[in-house]
């Protein structure tokens, strides 16, 4: 086996931490997922930091297993990535307080009520945080991300990167912290994604089993990240990120750049490059459904593929549960088709992604191709397609997606198995 230098990405989800060592022409050397603790005493950051750990070590031992080397004497970038909007407040002497979560509803309008004059994404947790916590909001020193919280843990500067500068709006500025009455002063500078924001520390090294001076690079938020990964960065192309949650995000042009484009049903957001806008349709409960039935079917203990094995001879109740997570998806392409864009093949990314009997099916009842990259987690290839283009083995983000994204697999439409899903 070639032994090529590596790059470590790591993705911080809502139940586990994904991280792999992906070489730079887009080999998956190694992968490894490590689930959240069901009650933790410690803090989250602490559970992510641990969890990264632990992942670590795991793609260390699994290197080694395969090559007989050291994976950190090949390691050339880090770059991590998480979902969001998540904000982690921290103080003066540096240490996080409790993350105010994307998904744990703790978010509050404007100071004066006029919330429609918004388009940030995070300031209202942070509003939250400080009508309600404000003893700690003035401990605060700066909010972060989770992907560069964990980042300032690893020893890089504590900025806040953008896809583009379009994204500043969805973030913060003076006029929108004045809205809701914040201090622009706690939230970082921002920096270009992709570009280089530090060095492992001395101390990281030690307690991660790192080499010092490693260049960290700036991530992004986990669905840019999968649509990066996935090489869904021309207009047309579809990701079907599709986890705990799901999500089907069309990279759509626009006829004047800078001007989003504004559709029924979907939310819209500006993509890497300025003259294109992501299209999103969100489904929040999708992979969970599964894990329910899983839990309450007490069938915990068997792998993925008996499981949907089991689901098919049967035709019972999980079987339902997954028509009922396709019949969500498919209502993710019919609103795309309201809306003027047939969509007749999807790149699909995450733990669903990795299930041959699901992926066929899932074609089945959608009536839809879909393709599966060699690196299934699209959020881990994506950083990796950042870290390289920043370690100037690519010229920029285009030429890495072209050199690490590869097909693995087509699933094309067999049979449609329900009238309702015609």
């Amino acid at each position: 086996m070639l032994k090529k230098p590596l790059v470590l990405s790591a993705d911080i989800g809502t139940s586990s931490l994904k991280a792999a060592l992906i070489d730079i022409d887009g080999t998956l050397a190694a992968f490894a997922r490590e689930a959240y603790p069901a009650r933790a005493d410690v803090t989250l950051t602490v559970v992510w930091e641990n969890a990264l750990a632990s992942a670590l070590s795991v793609l260390s031992a699994e290197y080694a297993a395969r090559t007989g080397s050291n994976a950190i004497d090949r390691l050339e970038a880090i770059c991590v990535s998480a979902n969001g909007p998540t904000l982690v407040p921290y103080t003066i002497d540096g240490k996080s307080l409790s993350p105010l979560l994307w998904c744990d509803g703790r978010v509050a309008g404007t100071a004066s009520g006029e919330s429609g004059k918004t388009k940030s994404l995070f300031l209202p947790h942070a509003a939250w945080f400080a009508q309600n916590e404000p003893a700690l909001y003035e401990k605060t020193k700066r909010f972060l991300s989770a992907q560069e919280w964990i980042s300032f843990m690893l020893g890089a500067e504590p900025v806040t990167a953008l896809p583009n500068s379009l994204y500043e709006e969805y973030y913060w500025n003076e006029s929108q912290c004045a809205l809701f009455d914040l201090d622009m002063a706690k939230f970082s500078p921002f920096v270009e994604m992709g570009c280089v924001i530090g060095g492992v520390s001395e101390k990281a090294a030690q307690r991660f089993n790192l080499k010092p001076h490693i260049p960290i690079i700036a991530g992004a938020p986990d669905f840019i990240a999968a649509l990066i990964g996935t090489g869904v960065i021309e207009p047309g192309l579809v990701c079907d990120r599709a986890g705990t949650s799901e999500g089907v995000n069309l990279c759509a042009s626009s006829l004047e750049p800078g001007k989003p484009l504004v559709f029924d049903g979907l939310r819209t957001l500006p993509h890497i490059h300025k003259d294109r806008w992501n299209l999103g349709y969100i489904i929040p409960q999708s992979g969970r459904l599964f894990d329910q039935y899983r839990k309450e079917s007490g069938q915990m203990h068997c792998s993925y593929d008996e499981l949907l094995r089991n689901i098919l001879q049967e035709k019972g109740r999980g079987y339902a549960t997954l028509a009922t997570m396709a019949l969500q998806v498919k209502n993710a392409l019919d609103t795309f088709q309201k809306n003027g864009f047939a969509i007749t093949g999807m790149r699909v990314s995450g733990g669903q992604a990795k299930n041959r009997l699901w992926n066929q099916l899932k074609a089945d009842l959608i009536g839809c191709v879909l393709t599966v990259p060699e690196i299934a987690d699209g959020e881990l290839a994506g950083d990796s397609c950042l870290a390289i283009a920043a370690c100037g083995r690519a010229k920029n983000i285009d030429e890495a997606v072209a050199r690490l994204f590869h097909v693995r697999e087509r699933y094309e439409p067999k049979t449609v198995l329900s009238d309702k899903f015609r």
